[in-house]
Order: structure tokens, then C-alpha cells, then sequence
């Protein structure tokens, strides 16, 4: 299922994502949803994952893209999260650790959204966009 995405550059597809907001003016094309998330946490998480269920035109199976950083992030800050098994079953949904992932972005699309680095479906696609974290 994600072995579609493992040729991808992600910090290519993070940066051709941030540019792509539904809320774009003028815009009548579909789009990327975005959401700023204040820290990165297993709830801020959930909340991107909630703000995508009702933009989804075709039923798939999201997967969460963070870099490594973040993943390290979120393991430290949740005493019931050991591992990346764990967060996907807090989540409810795959998740993939990416070097290349930029730390301010996190993704959550359908792998089938993709191509390389290509939105083909920017509506299977989410954004968070994660402010300073400390």
C-alpha cells in the first residue's frame, strides 16, 4: 500500500502541498486541506485526520508522513506511545517515518493522491503546518 510512496521526496511533495490550500482566492480547483497545528502531539494529529474526513471524495486508506524529529517528538512527550506501532494504533491509521520530511509539516494522504511528487488528487491530501514546538 505505501510502497507507492517510497520513491517520493517528501520535502518536494511537503513544499508543493503548502501551496495548494482550499482556501486559496480565486481558486476553483480542487486543493490540499491545510491546518495549523500549535505543537505536534498524538491529538493534533487526530484533529488534521478529523478535518480530512469530510473533504474525502473516495474512500482510502490515509497514511501519516512526519519526519523523524516529529516521530522522536511524539514518543518522548506520551508515556503510552513506545513506538511507531503504538502511534498508529493512538491514530488509527498507518504512519510513515520520513529523514527527508520536513520537521514543520506533516502530511496525511492517500498514497494513491500522489505520484512522485505529484498531487493527482490534492483532495486525498492534508497538511499541517506545526508552529515553533519547543
Amino acid at each position: 500500500m505505501t510502497a507507492r510512496l517510497d520513491d517520493t521526496d517528501f520535502a518536494e511533495l511537503a513544499a508543493r502541498a503548502r501551496t495548494q490550500s482550499a482556501d486559496a482566492p480565486g481558486s476553483d480547483t480542487e486543493r490540499v486541506t491545510i491546518r495549523s497545528l500549535e505543537a505536534i502531539s498524538a491529538d493534533s494529529l487526530a484533529t488534521l485526520h478529523e478535518a480530512t474526513e469530510s473533504n474525502r471524495v473516495e474512500p482510502g486508506e490515509p497514511v501519516f508522513v512526519l519526519s523523524r524529529a516529529n516521530a522522536d517528538l511524539l514518543l518522548e512527550r506520551d508515556a503510552e506511545i513506545d513506538d511507531v506501532g503504538d502511534l498508529e494504533s493512538a491514530l488509527g491509521r498507518p504512519v510513515r517515518v520520513e529523514d527527508d520530511m520536513p520537521d514543520d509539516t506533516v502530511l496525511l494522504l492517500d498514497p494513491a493522491a500522489v505520484e512522485g511528487e505529484e498531487l493527482v488528487a490534492p483532495t486525498g491530501v492534508a497538511c499541517g503546518i506545526v508552529g515553533t514546538d519547543e
